[in-house]
């Protein structure tokens, strides 16, 4: 948790003692921004009060702020960069900018109407207003104009990393009412009332090679930092255990901003981020009572999630970010935060990838205060229909739909067995979602190992270090620029039906334990490209991965089966009950591997039964789907496949053969001159290595060697440097 530290502030401004508060305000961008001078000891909060003509009371005005001294002093920024001497940098109505003088608040109104109005700023407890101290001398004049003067986020501070990454600190101000629904144009409400003018930071990190040349458009991945945690903790040259590291785009690192007052266990009054779980906060709820909790009658509305999608528009109007290439990372309570994003927002978001799964599996007493308790399960103001209300449970989970959409973008999942936090931990109820997301093929990518919940030590499955040649990459920040939220997908699921997958068994927390296996992956190994659809078909090119850099990778099995619903389609929708016919081909032969029917199931969900996808070095298979027959003569054939590894090669390499059956083949080395030498093998089922020495001994060159088996004839071409 965040613990505001009232020392440092008074350290950083004992320089000097203030008897006036020097109240000054000004438009400029959509917003009003009133500055003053804190006098000492600080004040706990101050009050914000508006009113057309000039007041002495506080009675005679309307309050439409209130700020802990964590927010109206930079504390944020203070806690994140270490640097007390910190100040905020706003606009000024000349298109200039104003840099705050040490000791200086800042209160940001955003207007959603043309006024004039005085502003004064009042310790709370206090009600007297006076003229040249705590009020304007005169009247602020806003101009209510979205489309010439919309809101913007603030550049606040730039770094270069050790690593030579550039980062750019920005900070934005909520609009915060009781209707949620009150927002401008521009910009929506993003808090209540009570947080009306709450500030909130994002960190900007750029690729060390950005290519914008040409017009070339770029990803942007936003990273949701863990509960305790903060923004700068996910900078590109820090958690290198899961590497989040940009490589083609940006990638943007938010804080959970919430300054709420609340009461530890051992009885103290501090002030903390108020664990929102990146969703947002009951409706009535009070920051500045400790006792204030969520509860029965009231709502949950996703402030936190409108901040984040309003900085995402943001960014892609400023910047030159793929909109289709936007995805979604998040740690242990970022985690959730991310998969809540992804669930209720699907189209805008390409992939979500969610380490140490926060599911709402246990208790958060932070949280339950603002969001209530998973008994009470509250309502939220998201829909499914205009009928169909998303209860805060519902918001959290792996598999409920929170948004009219049918589909989710893929997921990628991770967690650990020897998870013991608190409240996202490896449990029952976590690995039932998994069996559920498993069955349902909602597009989930399920793995698991040995970790702990912060990863003390190093050397789980797939976590092998915190340097890069120790990596897996599946789970890289990099992997996820690739993917795109213009573009269907296949969800491969049921794997948990195919024996040679692994089992996580069924929450028991330890490993060698006899409760499912130690590690494993649900559909981690499956990869695709080159997806093609129209109205009247659909097609895409599958293999499981065998040709990782980092081997916990590499798919330890020839094939794999399970079913493939169609997520995402863009023009292929087929309606409930249509029959349709699908085929599966290896790649490069054309040879018919598998084919049937299907009928389009409910909510026109296309789903195509237990496919057998193979390792890369083995073959690559064509998926097709199509409401026309499609031609399937081939089928009969025996599946035999031939390959070369390592190739080139300047010393020995070995020919891999995999077969359906056991057979016998002929096995033929040539070159541009003809046969060199042939010899017969004896094959098994499966996968069969077998030295090229066996076919005699070959001088460096370019050959070709054939299979002959059952009327079939397969050639690979290799080179011996």
């Amino acid at each position: 948790m965040i613990k505001f530290l009232g020392s440092v502030i008074f350290l950083a401004l004992t320089s000097s003692l203030f008897a006036q508060t020097n109240v000054r305000a000004w438009y400029a961008q959509g917003q009003v921004w009133v500055v003053w001078q804190a006098e000492q000891p600080l004040p706990e909060t101050f009050g914000i009060y508006k009113k057309t003509t000039a007041f002495s009371n506080i009675s005679q005005a309307t309050i439409i702020g209130r700020l802990f001294h964590f927010e109206y002093l930079p504390g944020t920024f203070w806690e994140q960069m270490g640097d007390t001497t910190f100040t905020y940098r706003i606009p000024k109505p000349d298109g200039t900018t104003y840099q705050l003088a040490p000791g200086e608040g800042l209160f940001v109104e955003t207007v959603t109407n043309s006024s004039s109005a005085f502003y004064a700023v009042v310790a709370w407890g206090n009600t007297a207003v006076a003229a040249g101290v705590n009020i304007t001398d005169n009247a602020v004049q806003s101009n209510y104009n979205p489309v010439t003067q919309p809101v913007n986020c603030h550049l606040q501070h730039t770094a270069t990393l050790l690593t030579g990454h550039k980062t750019a600190w920005f900070a934005m101000w909520a609009l915060g009412r009781q209707d949620e629904n009150a927002g401008r144009p521009d910009f929506p409400v993003m808090a209540n009332a009570a947080k009306n003018g709450m500030p909130s930071m994002f960190i900007l990190s750029q690729s060390l090679a950005l290519d914008t040349t040409g017009g070339k458009k770029i990803p942007m991945t936003h990273w949701f930092h863990g509960g305790g945690m903060v923004a700068r903790q996910f900078l590109p040259d820090r958690a290198r255990h899961i590497n989040v590291e940009p490589i083609q785009g940006i990638s943007v690192s938010h804080n959970d901003d919430f300054a709420v007052k609340t009461i530890t266990e051992t009885g103290d009054t501090v002030f903390t981020s108020g664990r929102s779980l990146w969703f947002g906060w009951s409706k009535s709820h009070n920051p500045f009572d400790q006792n204030f909790n969520a509860g029965s009658g009231d709502t949950i509305i996703n402030y936190t999630q409108r901040r984040i999608l309003w900085i995402n528009e943001w960014l892609l109007a400023h910047f030159p970010i793929d909109p289709y290439r936007v995805a979604l990372q998040g740690y242990s309570m970022g985690s959730a935060g991310a998969s809540a994003l992804g669930k209720a927002f699907p189209d805008r978001f390409s992939t979500v990838c969610a380490f140490n799964n926060g599911y709402r599996s246990g208790t958060d007493p932070t949280s339950e205060a603002i969001l209530g308790s998973i008994l009470e399960n509250l309502p939220t103001n998201l829909r499914r229909s205009p009928t169909d209300v998303v209860r805060v449970n519902e918001v959290f989970d792996l598999t409920t739909p929170t948004s009219p959409a049918r589909d989710f973008p893929l997921f990628r999942t991770w967690a650990g067995k020897n998870d013991t936090n608190e409240r996202m931990y490896w449990s029952p109820d976590l690995v039932a979602q998994y069996r559920l997301a498993d069955s349902l093929g909602t597009g989930a990518q399920i793995s698991w190992d040995e970790r702990m919940h912060t990863y003390p030590v190093l050397g789980m499955h797939w976590i092998h270090g915190e340097t890069p040649d120790q990596q897996t990459s599946l789970d890289d920040l990099a992997f996820q620029e690739f993917a795109r939220s213009d573009e269907s997908y296949p969800a491969f699921f049921n794997h948990r039906l195919d024996a040679k997958n692994n089992d996580p068994g069924f929450g028991i927390i330890g490993i060698n334990n006899g409760d499912g296996d130690n590690w494993g992956t649900w559909g981690g190994y499956h990869r695709w490209e080159n997806i093609q659809e129209n109205n009247a078909s659909w097609q895409t090119t599958a293999w499981l991965e065998s040709n990782a850099v980092f081997d916990s990778e590499n798919c330890p099995h020839d094939f794999l089966t399970a079913d493939l619903a169609i997520r995402k389609p863009k023009q292929f929708k087929p309606t409930t009950g249509t029959l349709v016919y699908w085929r599966v081909t290896d790649f490069f032969t054309n040879q018919v591997l598998q084919n049937g029917t299907a009928t389009i199931q409910a909510s026109d969900l296309t789903i195509i039964p237990q496919v057998q996808v193979f390792r890369e070095d083995i073959r690559k298979v064509r998926i097709e789907v199509s409401t026309q027959p499609v031609a399937t003569e081939d089928v009969g054939k025996i599946f035999l496949d031939i390959a070369v590894s390592p190739n080139p090669s300047t010393g020995e390499s070995t020919l891999i053969i995999y077969s359906e059956k056991e057979l016998t083949v002929t096995l033929r080395l040539s070159n541009i001159s003809g046969v060199i030498s042939f010899v017969e093998k004896q094959i098994h089922p499966g996968e069969n290595r077998i030295p090229l020495i066996d076919l005699g001994l070959i001088p460096a060159g370019f050959y070709f060697i054939s299979m002959e088996a059952n009327g079939q004839q397969n050639v690979v071409r290799w080179v011996k440097m």
